[in-house]
């Protein structure tokens, strides 16, 4: 004898008439590439989170660079592990987590570099 009737599955649903529930979209669907180029991974990882700072990292991509908000949850002397929150998502479901250099990851917006004119011997 089977546990179930015959065409109930074990979830309590009838597999010829139910589709199963949609799975969350995994975050890399939601960044333009599952690790940015400026990645760089300490040579210990603490074991815990130490807390949960306000920041803007500066993520490189392959075709552009970004500046987006995070959160700063590791660190050690000389990296910075961030949560970066996916546009489109709900919740804190959809992060990319991500370590980066201290230079890539700021409190406030970093000031940008202004083009300076070429100079002309005349």
């Amino acid at each position: 004898m089977t546990p179930y009737p015959e065409g109930v599955t074990g979830e309590g649903r009838r597999a010829d008439r139910e589709a199963p529930p949609a799975r969350p979209r995994p975050a890399e669907e939601f960044w333009p590439a599952p690790v940015p180029l400026n990645y760089a991974r300490p040579d210990h990882v603490p074991a815990r989170p130490q807390g949960s700072v306000p920041v803007i990292c500066r993520l490189v991509w392959s075709t552009h660079e970004e500046l987006v908000p995070a959160r700063a949850i590791r660190w050690t002397v000389d990296r910075v592990m961030v949560a970066v929150t996916a546009p489109e998502a709900r919740s804190q479901d959809h992060e990319l987590l991500v370590w980066l250099r201290p230079q890539d990851v700021y409190r406030t917006i970093p000031p940008r570099r202004r083009p300076t004119p070429p100079v002309t011997v005349g």
